[in-house]
C-alpha cells in the first residue's frame, strides 16, 4: 500500500528532476487531480509535474489522517505563481495506489 509520505516525496522529486516515471507508478490509470484551477487526468498531472509544476516547492508535510483507503495532508507550497500557500489534500486510494487527489490551497 502506498503511503502518502512516499507520494509527497515523489511529487517533490518529480518537480526537481523533471521526471515523472516514479510518480506514474504510484497513481492509478484513472487518477484525477482536482484543484480550484483545473482537473487533470493522470497523464496531464504527470506532464505538469515533470514540467516543474510552476516551479513549486513543497515542504512541511503533516499527515492529518491516513488509512488504506484515504489520507488527508497539509503542507506548504510556494511557486512562481507569486504567492506562498498552505495546501490541504484529500487522497483516495485503490489497489495500493492513489486514485484521486483533491487540493485546496490558501495563500498565506
Amino acid at each position: 500500500m502506498v503511503s502518502v509520505s512516499d507520494v509527497f516525496r515523489t511529487w517533490q522529486e518529480t518537480f526537481d528532476n523533471k521526471d515523472s516515471s516514479k510518480l506514474a507508478e504510484l497513481l492509478t490509470d484513472d487518477f484525477q487531480f482536482v484543484s480550484a484551477r483545473r482537473t487533470m487526468n493522470k497523464q496531464e498531472a504527470l506532464d505538469w509535474a515533470a514540467g516543474g509544476g510552476n516551479e513549486t516547492v513543497m515542504d512541511n508535510l503533516e499527515v492529518l489522517h491516513e488509512t488504506d483507503e484515504v489520507s488527508v495532508t497539509c503542507h506548504t507550497a510556494n511557486s512562481t505563481l507569486g504567492a506562498d500557500g498552505l495546501v490541504m489534500v484529500f487522497y483516495t486510494k485503490r489497489d495500493g495506489k492513489i486514485s484521486h487527489g483533491r487540493v485546496v490551497r490558501q495563500e498565506l
